[in-house]
C-alpha cells in the first residue's frame, strides 16, 4: 500500500516538479557558466574552456548545416496555426501536414550534403489534396514537395545518412494548446557503417515552460544546450546526472503517459525511484530529459504485439545527445546499440536485443540493465 502510494504521489507531482525545476536548474546552470571567463571553465579533461568548445563544434561545417536545417523546419512548425491531417500511418498515427512540411524544408536545407536522408513522414501516392496541403504549409510548389519526399529514403550503399523526425509527438503538437505536453524536432547524421550518429540536433519548443531548448551534440565533441525564449542566449555544456547506484534516493525515472510503474520490469524488480515523471509524447523527449539533467532513467519497452523493429529516427538524435552528456544508451541486454538494421530495412529501422533501448546515467546503467533483466524474469 504504501508503494502504491508513493508511486501515486510521484505521478501526481511530475507536472509541477518539471514546471518549477526545469526553469530553476536551467537558470543556475547558466550563471554557473556565465560567471566565468573560458579558461577559467576548463574541464577536467584537457583545459579547453567551454567557450571554446562550444565555439569549435558549433563552428564545425557538419554541426553548422544540421542547426540550419532545424531552424528552417522549426520555422515551419512555428508558421503554421491550422494543422490537418495528412496521412494515417500504419501503426494508427497520424502525420499532419506540418510534420510533413517541416520535413521537406529540412531535406531541402541540407542540400548536397553528400549523406542520403531518411525521413518518418510521407503521402499517400496520388494524394493530390495532401501534396498541396503540404506545399502551402511548407511554401513550397507542389513539385518541390513531391521530389523532396522522394529523396526521403535511404540509400544503402551511402556511408552516411540524415535521420529527421520532423515532430516526435505529433499529438502533443496537435494539442498545443496543453503547454505541458511535449514535442521534438530531431536531426541527426549517421554513420551507416558503424551504425551510430556523429551530429545531432535536438529542439523542444515546450521545454521550461514553454520558452524552449535546442541541444546540439557532436561524436567526441559533447552536448551542449540554449534556452530558446532569448535569440542571444549562449550554449553551455550539459551533463547526464550521476546517482551512486539505484538504491540512491536521488534517481529519477521519465515514462511514457500511458505507462505504468508498478507494471514495468524495473517496477517488478523493487526499483524505487525518487521520482517518475510521465511525459507525452514520443522517445525524443525523454532523450531530452536525460540529456539535461533532468532525468536519470528512460527505458524504451519492447512493443507489445512483440515487433522487435525500432525506428531510427525516433532514437539517433537522442541517442548521441545522452552519450556525450555522459550517460549510456544500449539495447536490453545491455550490448552496444547498432542502428544498422536488416538490408530490406536498413535506415529506417533496427532490431536492438530485447526489442527495446535502454538510457541510463553511466553510473548507474550496469545496475538498471540488471534490474530490468530480473523484471522480465518475474
Amino acid at each position: 500500500m504504501a508503494r502504491a502510494c508513493g508511486v501515486a504521489r510521484a505521478q501526481a507531482s511530475a507536472e509541477g516538479w518539471r514546471d518549477r525545476a526545469h526553469a530553476l536548474r536551467w537558470r543556475r546552470h547558466r550563471h554557473r557558466h556565465a560567471a566565468r571567463p573560458s579558461v577559467a571553465a576548463a574541464d577536467a579533461t584537457g583545459g579547453v574552456g567551454v567557450d571554446d568548445e562550444v565555439s569549435k563544434m558549433l563552428n564545425a561545417p557538419d554541426v553548422a548545416l544540421a542547426r540550419r536545417a532545424a531552424r528552417a523546419a522549426m520555422r515551419v512548425i512555428a508558421g503554421n496555426a491550422t494543422v490537418s491531417i495528412a496521412s494515417v500511418k500504419h501503426d494508427r498515427t497520424v502525420a499532419t501536414t506540418v510534420d510533413i512540411a517541416a520535413q521537406v524544408v529540412c531535406r531541402e536545407a541540407l542540400g548536397d550534403a553528400g549523406a542520403a536522408f531518411v525521413g518518418e513522414e510521407t503521402i499517400v501516392d496520388g494524394d493530390e489534396d495532401a501534396l498541396r496541403a503540404v506545399s502551402h504549409a511548407a511554401s513550397r510548389s507542389v513539385d518541390d514537395v513531391r521530389a523532396a519526399l522522394e529523396e526521403c529514403d535511404g540509400i544503402l550503399s551511402a556511408p552516411r545518412y540524415w535521420c529527421c523526425d520532423p515532430l516526435d509527438g505529433t499529438k502533443a503538437f496537435i494539442e498545443a494548446a496543453d503547454s505541458g505536453k511535449q514535442y521534438v524536432f530531431g536531426l541527426a547524421r549517421v554513420d551507416g557503417e558503424r551504425g551510430n550518429a556523429d551530429v545531432a540536433v535536438m529542439i523542444a519548443p515546450k521545454w521550461y515552460d514553454g520558452c524552449g531548448v535546442e541541444l546540439v551534440a557532436m561524436r567526441g565533441g559533447g552536448c551542449f544546450a540554449r534556452r530558446l525564449d532569448a535569440a542571444n542566449d549562449a550554449f553551455a555544456r550539459v551533463r547526464a546526472g550521476q546517482p551512486n547506484d539505484l538504491s540512491d534516493d536521488a534517481v529519477r525515472v521519465v515514462i511514457s503517459q500511458h505507462e505504468s510503474w508498478s507494471a514495468l520490469p524495473l517496477g517488478r524488480a523493487g526499483v524505487r525511484p525518487k521520482s517518475i515523471t510521465p511525459l507525452c509524447c514520443g522517445s525524443l523527449c525523454k532523450y531530452v530529459a536525460v540529456a539535461l539533467g533532468e532525468a536519470d532513467i528512460f527505458i524504451q519497452h519492447p512493443k507489445s504485439n512483440g515487433d522487435e523493429y525500432v525506428n531510427a529516427w525516433d532514437h539517433a538524435a537522442g541517442v548521441l545527445c545522452c552519450q556525450e552528456a555522459g550517460a549510456i544508451v544500449s539495447d536490453c541486454h545491455g550490448g552496444v546499440l547498432d542502428m544498422r538494421g536488416p538490408d530490406e530495412e536498413r535506415r529506417r529501422r533496427f532490431v536492438p536485443a530485447g526489442g527495446g533501448v535502454v538510457v541510463a546515467s553511466a553510473s548507474i546503467h550496469t545496475d538498471v540493465v540488471r534490474a530490468y533483466r530480473a523484471g522480465l524474469e518475474q
